[in-house]
């Protein structure tokens, strides 16, 4: 993007940061002049994260916690104020994504899933739009998937179908109910992109042969490419935009194999 984006001065927190998605729009935060506050739950990942953005000039701490939690969840709000003071921008960018069939949604692994994706940006949002509301300014981007709008026929992902799915209805929920208070609330919903969470399809031969011949771009997706929808959502420049679920994804959600 053409674009220059400038956070200076604006206290970010960001979810998911020690990897990925997360991980990246920490360091592009930092870069562009933001006071990012790291969340997840490997210290050592956010250690690492946070040490390079310092190293590079930017400033930014870091705080271990499980966003499926509300102790934990209060615990980052605590150690933001304690650090930064209020918090500008939420990022969540936290997740998991296992296969898991609907014929286990009475098994703690179905539990856990949707408490993470679904629950814990449900905290996070609930926890700073107050705040957000009385500053009367606030940017709220939560990273759903491609997923929550279409599905695979040999893979069962119905847990992960379901959270995701459930983050762009919050998402639209919360941008009617808190527009009016300067206050803009997106999800970015990305297609495949090379992370932890995608070693095993990228490590496949055929079914990224597949993948690439299908998505009308014909490649997977790169890290940049998303964290700059990110950063355009986060700034002031997108004041006019608000509960849109932006599928970030080479075309893959509207195309067919035929």
């Amino acid at each position: 993007m053409n674009i220059k984006f400038d956070f200076t001065d604006s206290n970010a927190i960001i979810t998911g940061a020690g990897t990925g998605i997360g991980r990246q729009t920490a360091i592009r935060m930092a870069k562009n002049g933001a006071n990012v506050f790291l969340v997840g739950r490997r210290d050592k990942k956010l250690a690492e994260v946070c040490d390079f953005i310092c190293s590079e000039g930017g400033n930014a701490s870091y705080i271990s916690a499980d966003i499926s939690s509300k102790e934990d969840v209060k615990r980052v709000y605590k150690g933001m104020a304690e650090c930064f003071g209020n918090t500008d921008i939420l990022i969540n960018a936290a997740g998991v994504s296992t296969p898991l069939s609907v014929t286990k949604a009475m098994s703690d692994a179905w539990k856990t899933q949707i408490d993470i994706n679904l629950n814990g940006t449900a905290y996070m949002c609930a926890g700073v739009l107050e705040q957000m509301k009385e500053a009367g300014y606030g940017r709220i981007v939560n990273i759903a998937s491609v997923n929550a709008f279409i599905t695979s026929k040999t893979l069962e992902r119905h847990a992960y179908n379901a959270s995701k799915a459930g983050v762009c209805g919050l998402t639209r929920g919360l941008s009617s109910t808190y527009a009016g208070s300067g206050i803009t609330v997106n999800a970015i919903c990305p297609g495949l992109f090379e992370s932890e969470m995608t070693e095993e399809i990228f490590a496949n031969k055929f079914v990224m042969a597949t993948f690439n011949k299908q998505v009308p771009i014909g490649r997977a997706g790169h890290l940049e490419e998303v964290v700059d929808a990110i950063m355009f959502l986060v700034s002031k420049n997108s004041s006019y935009i608000t509960g849109q679920c932006l599928a970030v994804d080479g075309g893959m959600s509207v195309s067919s194999f035929l």
